[in-house]
């Protein structure tokens, strides 16, 4: 059993720290922990101190379930969207009319609950259901109309009410693509949860007291999004309720003839629990368990839930560092964990923002025990990897020490292509400025695998089940750097949680929630004539 141990008299914290790894190292081999980090540093042998660390950029919260391929270990899944997927990509007879679908029952309670409610322009809306929409194709007429994407009338409403975030908690509108709780059932079971939650309910967004979800809803304006006309500008509201409506319907029934074996909803809510509500308790799960050796942790794209997570259980054994430019409406932040047995407290270095999101770098200057200054940064970079070259020359100019160990998702892409960074001109830049990163001569090794489904608003960046490798994201994006003073040992890329990656296998799956892949990476900092570590 573990003891408590105080420092004994003349013996350095980092050699406490070398114990305390000793002690875990012994409670591994009787089978009390496991650890992805071998019980001594895996590379050649040298004077210095052994940093064992972690980047992983853990990915926002996604309130879809579907939107992206997940491995599942039910064949049912696959099923189900292959089945969607063959709706969509070819209908055939299942291209029935809108109003076959969302009917004109259905929209003659929404108007009636618009005109309650003291909308503006539901007579115009009215119009348009019967002129334009009512005798459409639900396939190739709606979901696949390039203009109603244009104009934003399905994706405004939807990023408005799919996931709204209380005072405490969050609410779903009742919906296929979110993590609603409860049955939707029936296409009329679920249309009266429909009209509950936009007119009915209240909800509580701050202090200033409750709305009703429909006044949520923004006019979409000509200025912004030029495809829409004055008219529908000004009727936009109730236009957005109509369109989300049958989009919603549409969902519903797609999901309804493709579920042969009645089990669709379990299988959202399993998905739900995984990538959503707990995904929080897996992330640390497989912090705790199979990294909990590592010396530092570089994360990206960490949530409120998670950070408030992470401070109530490391805080003790960690210095757990946000940047000051941390946000909490965007909830995806940089944040570094140190732990306090070999760094005194952090000091962070500001960088000023210049293209990326604030909350995107942290940057710090750590005082290691009985040891030199060593610089650490987390990074998360834009969608495209653009801006990642440019923050790299900015994070080397404004370098605090000369040692530097940095965990980063740079977004880069293995492909040349326009408005895409590509990963060999990144190697070119960190190699110019003297830094080697955990992959070697390998800086082409996939960490991340993903591809979107039919049953997200983007059908144009869908790929079928045979399409994945093709037209998904599987990219080199993510990189341990690191200055000359440290040598390295193994490098692991997990996919599982597991401490390994499994090829070909796209992800997240149900046992690990993110759509990168974790980096592991045994580092020495050699001594060079410093003090004993």
């Amino acid at each position: 059993m573990l003891q408590l141990w105080s420092k004994p008299r003349g013996m350095g914290r980092v050699r406490i720290a070398r114990c305390i790894a000793l002690l875990v190292a012994v409670q591994r081999t009787q089978g009390l922990a496991t650890s992805a980090f071998s019980e001594s540093f895996s590379g050649a042998a040298a004077d210095g101190l052994r940093l064992r660390v972690i980047s992983w950029n853990v990915a926002a919260v996604n309130n879809n379930p579907f939107e992206y391929w997940i491995t599942h270990p039910k064949s049912e899944y696959k099923q189900l969207m292959d089945s969607v997927e063959n709706s969509i990509s070819n209908p055939g007879k299942e291209d029935v009319l809108v109003h076959e679908v969302f009917t004109d029952e259905m929209f003659e309670r929404l108007a009636q609950q618009m005109r309650s409610a003291e909308l503006e322009g539901v007579d115009f809306v009215e119009k348009l259901w019967v002129s334009t929409y009512r005798g459409r194709r639900i396939i190739s007429e709606f979901l696949r109309d390039p203009v109603i994407g244009k104009k934003r009338l399905a994706s405004m409403p939807d990023r408005v009410t799919n996931t709204i975030q209380l005072l405490q908690g969050r609410t779903y509108r009742p919906s296929v693509v979110n993590c609603y709780v409860g049955e939707l059932g029936s296409l009329e079971v679920w249309f009266k949860k429909w009209l509950t939650f936009f007119f009915d309910e209240d909800v509580h967004l701050d202090s200033s007291g409750s709305k009703k979800v429909y006044s949520l809803l923004q006019k979409i304006r000509k200025k912004k999004y030029p495809a829409i006309s004055d008219e529908e500008e000004a009727a936009s509201i109730p236009l957005q309720l109509m369109m989300q409506g049958i989009f919603d319907a549409i969902l519903m029934r797609l999901m309804l003839k493709a579920d042969v074996s009645g089990g669709w909803e379990e299988l959202r809510q399993e998905i739900c629990e995984s990538l959503n509500s707990k995904k929080s308790q897996l992330i640390q799960g497989i912090l705790e368990e199979t990294y909990q050796d590592a010396d530092v942790l570089f994360l990206q794209e960490a949530g409120n839930e998670l950070l408030s997570s992470i401070r109530e259980k490391y805080s003790d054994a960690f210095h757990v560092a946000v940047p000051r430019s941390f946000s909490n409406e965007r909830a995806q932040n940089s944040v570094i964990l140190l732990r306090r047995s070999f760094f005194a407290e952090p000091k962070e270095v500001e960088i000023p923002a210049d293209g990326w999101e604030p909350g995107d770098l942290l940057l710090l200057r750590c005082q290691v025990h009985d040891g030199p200054e060593i610089a650490l940064a987390s990074f998360h970079g834009d969608t495209n990897g653009l801006l990642t070259i440019p923050m790299l020359s900015k994070v080397w100019k404004h370098l605090p020490v000369s040692r530097l160990v940095f965990g980063l998702d740079a977004n880069t892409h293995e492909k040349r292509a326009d408005g895409k960074a590509h990963v060999l001109d990144f190697e070119e830049t960190y190699r110019a400025l003297g830094l080697h990163a955990c992959w070697g001569e390998k800086p082409k090794l996939y960490t991340t695998f993903n591809a979107r489904t039919y049953l997200q608003p983007q059908l144009n960046k869908a790929a079928k089940s045979t399409e994945l490798e093709a037209k998904g994201d599987r990219n080199p994006k993510d990189f341990v750097l690191f200055t000359e003073h440290f040598k390295v040992g193994t490098v692991i890329r997990d996919n599982t949680g597991e401490g390994r990656y499994v090829e070909d296998m796209v992800f997240p799956t149900l046992q690990f929630p993110s759509d990168h892949a974790l980096v592991a990476v045994d580092l020495l900092l050699e001594s060079s004539g410093q003090s004993e570590l």
